[in-house]
């Protein structure tokens, strides 16, 4: 059959009713889908009420119609999908509609069948009732259109006025074909069909089937009766047609083994290649079909995966030696990596990986966001990095935890939400964590830190002042908290509580504590803030929370008013005041009666210093403020900037002098008075 063309919507368009369009729509879809595993769409366009397509296929009886679709039309997916029209062996058929009479938006229909092409290896539109108004829309979507004509008269005469509509909607004629089917024995085949239009492209002759097939169809018993080889034959014949229906010089590469012409493997040709891997494996006993360990076979079976790739790669006769190094590496990555993840992780460049559904993928280069060149081949795929991802960290992600944290073996940040939450399909994102561990140097040379500022934290942190860094999301935190811990003395023990332990502190004396979800029966949660209460009895002298996002602030609060000064949390907030605010908020998540006032004492009293940390309209981050908690007046808070941001200048000491100055000379730093 040759290779198999990616994403191909073909229109087969019967130039007048009873040349034979629907039986050849449905032997193409039937061989196509029994062919390579591959999916396959059949787009009813004739009225179900009347349709003899669905006579000829090896489907259920829908229950739906692509029109009662349209409220999905932004946002489609598989889940959506297969919810209303049920896939048999790779096949399935949809319906645009059931009566003539019914009226719908033409515009969202069509922009289904868009959607739903991208889902399958082909889509087969079958256009050989439908109404005038559906012409040019549906031919518009088509990759390729072939005209089914008979050796009869009227058809000949049908196909004149098909090409004539063609020439007055202006579409480009070399994107159609037609194809002469024998339908009825005894037909009169010109000696010359290609003379039959000086214009359109002449494909090719169906030969005559004889009524048998059509009835071993119509009565569901093709698979016993009908002949394959002539099946084949004219499937052959068809999608050969989708490269001769078009002069394009791309489509011609596209349609050779994209692996042999120079061009990057496409995902189909990677995906094939990963399950032939993957069964020969199997065969040989080395394959542990075990996620949870999945990505730590690698090392073990690379050498062995790449002696059969190397085998398999041969026989597909590749000549161009870097790309079946390429062809290598990207199916070991998704045989026993995260796919096509694992190029974007590799590079040092990007620090954040945004999945929106297998065939979106977004990254974050140099604070800015562009969209990838990388995909995945479906929703399975995805769910299968995910859950790769999620196994060895004891993290679920299904129908009853539809999202999920963790994080990957190097401490990237990950989060996941799969449907029915996700109307995109399954969705990812990756905060990377850097293999090279930031320094305060590093930030002091990004500009996002001036040298005044960074001897003024780190003596804050030598001199156990209580910090919480505050930032939107995404504005660098949980790097600079990392940054800040390093100034903590390497003869203090510290205990860090994280939801996904990202921290990596270089002191030696440090115990990691990560919160944990609940189980299938809904129990063992573990939380931030019961961890928070447990590190209380740990004898710890340092503190530091990730992130407190609710009533955890409370109980950091009183650790923090009870002798373990010096430690350091996060919060979500935009400006250090709204930061007080937050801490506010967070303190009545703890269910506690306790009057507002209290909650402000509480805070003025434990928080010294808030470091408000932002990203920059231009993607910089930076420190923006450093804030000193002076207490109350009344019932405000008192906050007074220390250092403030200037866009020409950077952090700029302010005139005043922090009230706790005389601890900061205590472990050796002098402060000067601001010019």
């Amino acid at each position: 059959m040759g290779p198999a063309l990616k994403e191909q919507t073909l229109n087969l368009i019967g130039a007048k009713g009873g040349v034979g369009c629907s039986l050849l729509t449905a032997i193409t879809a039937i061989t196509l889908s029994q062919k390579n595993g591959n999916k396959i769409a059949v787009i009813d366009g004739t009225p179900f009420s009347r349709s003899l397509l669905f006579s000829y296929l090896p489907i259920p009886t829908p229950s739906h119609y692509l029109h009662q679709l349209a409220p999905y039309a932004d946002h489609l997916n598989h889940q959506i999908l297969e919810k209303y029209f049920i896939s048999e062996k790779g096949l399935t058929y949809i319906p645009i509609s059931k009566n003539y009479s019914e009226n719908f938006n033409d515009s969202e229909v069509f922009k289904l069948i868009k959607k739903i092409s991208k889902f399958s290896d082909y889509t087969l539109i079958d256009l050989s009732s439908i109404p005038e108004k559906f012409h040019s829309k549906s031919l518009e979507i088509g990759n390729r259109n072939i005209i089914i004509i008979s050796a009869e008269h009227s058809a000949l005469i049908s196909l004149k006025n098909v090409e004539k509509m063609l020439a007055d909607d202006h579409f480009k004629i070399d994107n159609f074909g037609f194809l002469l089917n024998q339908s009825h024995a005894g037909q009169t085949i010109p000696k010359d069909p290609s003379m039959l239009s000086p214009h359109l492209s002449f494909l090719g002759t169906v030969p005559f089937l004889g009524e048998e097939i059509a009835i071993d169809l119509f009565e569901k018993r093709a698979s016993q009766k009908t002949n394959e080889k002539q099946f084949t034959d004219i499937t052959r014949m068809i999608t050969a047609a989708l490269s001769a229906a078009t002069s394009s010089k791309e489509l011609e590469a596209e349609q050779t083994s994209p692996v042999s012409t120079g061009q990057p493997p496409s995902l189909h040709t990677v995906h094939d290649l990963h399950q032939q891997l993957l069964e020969k494996l199997r065969k040989s006993g080395s394959l542990q079909e075990n996620s949870k360990g999945i990505l730590f076979q690698r090392q073990l079976l690379e050498p062995q995966a790449k002696e059969i790739l190397n085998g398999i790669i041969q026989e597909m006769d590749v000549a161009d030696r870097s790309l079946r190094q390429q062809l290598v590496i990207e199916v070991l990555d998704l045989a026993f990596g995260l796919g096509p993840l694992e190029k974007l992780l590799s590079d040092q460049e990007i620090t954040e990986i945004m999945v929106n559904g297998p065939h979106q993928i977004f990254v974050e280069k140099n604070g800015k966001l562009r969209k990838s060149e990388v995909q995945f081949l479906d929703d399975l795929q995805l769910r299968t990095a995910i859950e790769r991802i999620l196994a060895p960290i004891g993290r679920r992600l299904d129908e009853s935890q539809p999202y999920v944290d963790g994080r990957l073996l190097d401490g990237s940040r990950v989060n996941a939400v799969i449907p029915p939450i996700s109307l995109n399909g399954p969705t990812l994102t990756i905060r990377k964590f850097s293999k090279n561990k930031l320094a305060v140097q590093d930030l002091i040379r990004f500009g996002s830190l001036t040298q005044d500022a960074a001897q003024f934290l780190g003596a804050c942190v030598k001199a156990r002042k209580n910090i919480v860094v505050s930032g939107g999301t995404g504005s660098g935190k949980t790097t600079l908290l990392n940054i800040l811990s390093n100034f903590i003395p390497a003869d203090e023990r510290i205990v860090t509580i994280e939801d996904s332990a990202e921290l990596q502190l270089g002191q030696e004396h440090v115990v990691r504590l990560e919160s944990r979800p609940a189980n299938l029966e809904g129990t063992g949660r573990i939380t931030i803030r019961d961890l928070v209460i447990n590190a209380l009895r740990m004898r710890p002298d340092r503190i530091v929370v990730g992130e407190c996002r609710g009533g955890e602030a409370l109980d950091m609060l009183q650790a923090m008013n009870t002798g373990h000064d010096g430690s350091m949390t996060t919060a979500h907030a935009n400006t250090s005041r709204d930061a007080l605010a937050r801490l506010e908020t967070m303190c009545l998540f703890a269910g506690v009666e306790l009057p507002l006032k209290a909650i402000r004492e509480q805070i003025s009293r434990a928080v010294d210093l808030i470091v408000q940390q932002s990203r920059l309209p231009n993607g910089k981050r930076t420190i923006t403020q450093i804030s000193e908690v002076q207490g109350m007046e009344g019932d405000v808070i008192v906050l007074q900037d220390i250092f403030v941001y200037d866009k020409e200048q950077g952090l700029i000491r302010q005139p005043f002098t922090p009230s706790f100055i005389k601890s900061l000379s205590a472990v050796g730093y002098q402060w000067t008075e601001s010019n």
